[in-house]
């Protein structure tokens, strides 16, 4: 007959022999963790430094300090918001800045606040796309809402108590209030 192998033998030696090998493994001590911990700060900070002075002298060439303060105009208003204004009684122009006419309303509204004392006056850029809905080639100057306003190219509209109290279409129309 033939002998059988003793299998479990064999696998009793490995495994005491891989115990034995583990358990004679050098076990760093505190001086050679600290010399790790050491040298994988002075890589990180190595890095640290190349990056901070590369992207030091990176960033001076393209940010220049401006002295100029920044300001907010409240000038140009959405056509949506025409209505709605803190003011009791106002005037809106509505032009397309972008038409071979916008520089007679741009004239316009600069010397009308020029002057010592005025209403406070607002403008719409009709050629932006969120004012798009007001735009139209037949006027509503009776609209009571911003849903119901419509306006042409050149059109002047004072308001109070949110209502329209007057309304000026046309360069001849506008000059001829802004002259009075």
């Amino acid at each position: 007959m033939a002998k059988k192998k003793n299998t479990t033998n064999k696998k009793e030696n490995t495994t005491q022999n891989s115990k034995e090998v583990i358990e004679n493994l050098p076990t760093p001590g505190l001086s050679s963790i600290i010399k790790i911990a050491a040298v994988v700060l002075v890589i990180f900070g190595i890095m640290y430094l190349l990056t901070v002075l590369i992207l030091k002298k990176s960033s001076l060439d393209y940010i220049k300090k401006d002295s100029e303060k920044t300001s907010i105009q409240y000038s140009e208003i959405l056509a949506g918001t025409s209505f709605s204004k803190k003011d009791s009684e106002y005037l809106v122009l509505y032009y397309d800045k972008s038409s071979n006419d916008a520089s007679i309303y741009e004239g316009l509204y600069s010397d009308y606040k020029a002057k010592d004392e005025h209403l406070p006056i607002y403008y719409v850029d009709l050629s932006k796309a969120l004012n798009k809905q007001a735009v139209s080639d037949e006027s509503n100057k009776d609209a009571t809402s911003n849903e119901e306003l419509k306006v042409k190219n050149g059109t002047l509209i004072r308001f109070v108590d949110k209502k329209i109290e007057e309304y000026f279409e046309g360069e001849e129309e506008v000059k001829g209030y802004f002259k009075d």
